[in-house]
């Protein structure tokens, strides 16, 4: 069966989406998209459903990095995989299930940074009222002796150092 190929226009229709779209998830995520003599992109069957895949990835709130590694991984787990595939059973779909797996890994992952981002900025917050206050009250201790500094030196024609240096 001859494999079909799509011009970027026509993938971009097919989406819904512009061109430079297109041409940015090709770079940022590395496709590798297939090119004719010219040098215009040729997209396969399977580069449209990957790129139909990205599509619902980024719309549940994925980077293109969280995409990449879910790509990267499916790929690796898809190619491993391939060999004990039931007969009935098309890879991209088995693509789409390893890949949507691991978006929610990467996203469970995601939620228990930002949890723990969260926690440390409420850390932070404390410890920088702590110190705060702990300043308040060291300029407060200060301003208190150099008061008592100054009385002592409106009473006194010497100073309360030389009492220490012994004159």
């Amino acid at each position: 069966m001859k494999e079909i190929f799509y011009k970027i226009g026509e993938v971009s229709e097919m989406l819904k989406i512009e061109q430079h779209t297109l041409r940015y998830l090709e770079s940022t995520l590395r496709l590798k998209i297939k090119r004719d003599e010219r040098g215009d992109r040729l997209y396969s069957e399977k580069d449209v459903d990957t790129l139909r895949l990205v599509l619902q990835l980024k719309e549940k709130g994925l980077n293109t990095t969280a995409i990449k590694m879910a790509l990267e991984n499916s790929e690796a787990a898809g190619s491993s995989a391939e060999s004990t595939l039931p007969s009935t059973r098309a890879p991209s779909q088995l693509e789409l299930v390893e890949v949507l797996n691991i978006a929610s890994k990467i996203i469970e992952q995601n939620q228990a940074l930002l949890e723990q981002n969260r926690k440390m900025e409420e850390r932070m917050e404390r410890i920088e009222k702590k110190l705060d206050k702990r300043n308040q009250e060291r300029e407060k201790t200060i301003s208190e002796f150099l008061e008592l500094w100054k009385a002592e030196q409106e009473g006194k024609p010497k100073s309360w150092f030389s009492r220490f240096r012994g004159k």
